[in-house]
């Protein structure tokens, strides 16, 4: 049997199917639909703000002899150098195993041990981007540079620009202070020399007496490594970030202003091992926001053909009891079950979206009009998608027979295939169905194409691969998710079947990122404001569609008795964690404050 990706390339062209035979569509997500590791980002990130270009070979590998080096690898090697003296013993070598494990290094899958190959390097200091963890910067799926272009802030041009734009976060400054994500992580370093010399990075010893741990060990393997990697090499263009922001542009706002408020004003005060936790699970649920709100800008789009103009994200109650109560448990995952509901169309709405691009690129009539740019804002040219898809466009037509031809021959292909392996006379067959869903249908050729090939590249391909990215940003059960997952065995069909089942929470980690955050005004992320109680909860709905005391809109409306309690677990825990003051149980005198210090000591916040 010819496999489907071969039948559609020889209806297709090679060419086409490559663009349309994937998870990605960079202009509504800049980034690969697979899964990936939070903990990983910011080594990236540093690399990219740094030097202004994707990372590429580094010498960590090298350095060890093997290409899958394990934390008894990298002790050993560190044991050679002057700094370790006093570790050379066995019982040395396993305490600096350990220490390395705690603090520097993450063996594959999070196994504990000293013999697991190790996959990634923490963000415990500017250094950790010098060490070429994971081996490939492409398996952190582009996530770092559509973070790095959201901070930077560029909003124009197709790449970015070394210093380029009025922001606290350039790209490639002169001077690490110049940007607060490098500032932050790259205490007792400076640039000595040309910023674009990789020789120039250099590192106060002598001054370096108030650095942790965590950050010395980061340093000492560094050092080991010589320098920093090398520039990505490859195809054209692969080492450039390109600037290009998400269609869902209010969520990538959103995720924008948390990073930079909580890096720029409570980043150098907060201890690290409380900064990186919440500056992950903040990341977590802005991504999540993105993808969420995503689904819900390309639902739109695919009903009117034009994106929303203000689009809200979807809602998700939230589970304030973090499981203990299971009436708020069930609540929280039938809302996560009806968001991915409509998740679980996202890839046919991207394949459509590939079409309809791949249509219109290869229509010379419009070619010759100078169509929207795709970059650094798609809105435009997804609009005028969506005008080709409506038929409100006087090119419509011709695209439309051309992409229904396309139904044609690929199905004529699929029946050939199934005369091949005997099952012609069999219609109930897949390529049989396949063929009939193709050239039979009330909806568009590109619609019926996009749902055709979906399903020939099969779930593996496409919707686990989208399942898996919203998982990996979730980060279920980890320490700072903000979800809680757990299986659960159904009969259906006479037949058992498991199901994993996922509630919304929100964990220590997710609660202090969002109070402090949101303790400071919302432009230029300076100044502090009285925040009460509800107005938060406000924010948490609108922002991030998360519901703690009101019915999530579209589902079926909760008790009030629900509500309350909900309501009460999150006051309780908000107060344990020093969050929450209130003199009383009136709703207007509960109002928020930080725990921790943005070293602003003359304003400090009062009863109002």
């Amino acid at each position: 049997m010819t496999a489907p990706r071969t039948v559609v390339e020889n209806v297709l062209t090679l060419a086409r199917t490559k663009k349309l035979w994937t998870v990605i569509y960079e202009p509504v997500l800049p980034f690969t639909i697979m899964d990936f590791e939070i903990g990983a980002l910011l080594p990236a990130m540093l690399y990219m703000a740094r030097w202004g270009h994707r990372r590429g070979a580094g010498k960590f590998a090298k350095v060890f002899d093997t290409d899958r080096p394990c934390l008894t690898d990298v002790s050993k090697n560190l044991l050679r150098e002057p700094f370790f003296e006093n570790f050379s013993d066995d019982y040395g070598q396993e305490m600096l195993s350990d220490l390395l494990l705690t603090w520097c290094l993450e063996n594959v899958g999070h196994q504990e041990g000293h013999d697991k190959i190790v996959q990634r390097v923490l963000p415990s200091h500017y250094y950790a981007s010098w060490i070429d963890l994971p081996k490939q910067v492409a398996h952190l799926r582009l996530i770092p540079e559509m973070l790095t272009v959201l901070l930077a802030n560029q909003r124009d041009g197709e790449g970015v620009v070394r210093r380029g734009g009025r922001t606290c976060f350039p790209i490639g400054p002169d001077n690490l202070t110049d940007n607060h994500l490098l500032k932050l992580f790259a205490r007792f370093v400076s640039i000595d020399g040309q910023a674009s010399d990789r020789s120039s990075d250099s590192f106060d010893e002598e001054n370096a007496n108030g650095l942790g741990i965590d950050e010395l060990l980061t340093v000492r393997l560094a050092d080991v490594c010589k320098e920093p990697p090398y520039k990505a090499k490859g195809s054209a263009g692969i080492a450039d970030i390109t600037n290009q922001w998400p269609i869902a542009w209010r969520a990538a706002e959103q995720l924008r202003g948390d990073l930079a408020t909580v890096i720029k004003i409570y980043g150098p005060y907060l201890p690290r091992q409380a900064l990186l936790p919440m500056l992950q699970s903040g990341i977590g649920l802005g991504l999540v926001n993105l993808l969420f709100m995503t689904t819900r800008c390309l639902a739109e789009w695919h009903r009117s053909g034009t994106l929303p103009k203000d689009p809200e994200p979807l809602p998700l109650w939230v589970d304030c009891s973090n499981g203990q109560d299971q009436s708020l448990r069930d609540a929280s995952e039938a809302s996560v079950r009806k968001a991915l509901a409509q998740y679980e169309r996202l890839p046919v709405w991207m394949m459509l979206l590939r079409i309809l691009d791949d249509g219109v690129s290869n229509d010379p009539k419009c070619k010759r009009t100078q169509p929207p740019p795709k970059i650094p804002d798609a809105t435009g040219w997804i609009n005028l998608l969506g005008e080709i898809y409506q038929g409100r466009h006087d090119r419509s037509e011709a695209i439309e027979e051309g992409i229904d031809r396309d139904c044609l021959r690929l199905a004529g292909e699929l029946r050939e295939e199934a005369k091949k392996i005997g099952r012609v006379e069999a219609p109930q067959t897949t390529e049989a169905a396949t063929a009939n869903l193709l050239e039979i249908g009330s909806t568009h050729p590109a619609e019926r194409l996009a749902e055709v090939l979906v399903q020939l590249m099969g779930n593996d391909s496409q919707i686990a691969k989208f399942n898996k990215a919203l998982e990996s940003s979730l980060m279920s059960n980890q320490p700072h998710s903000l979800s809680q997952k757990r299986r659960e065995v159904r009969q259906q069909a006479g037949a058992r079947r498991i199901m994993d089942q996922r509630s919304i929470v929100l964990s220590t980690p997710l609660l202090d990122f969002l109070v402090h955050r949101h303790l400071r005004q919302q432009s230029k992320g300076k100044g502090k404001r009285h925040l009460p109680l509800r107005q938060f909860l406000k924010i948490l709905r609108e922002s991030y569609g998360l519901y703690v005391d009101q019915d999530p809109p579209g589902l079926p409306p909760l008790s009030q008795e629900l509500k309350r309690n909900n309501k009460i677990w999150l006051e309780r825990r908000l107060r344990d964690l020093g969050l929450l003051v209130g003199v009383n149980d009136a709703e207007g005198m509960k109002f928020l404050c930080a725990r921790f210090s943005d070293g602003d000591t003359d304003h400090q916040e009062t009863m109002p």
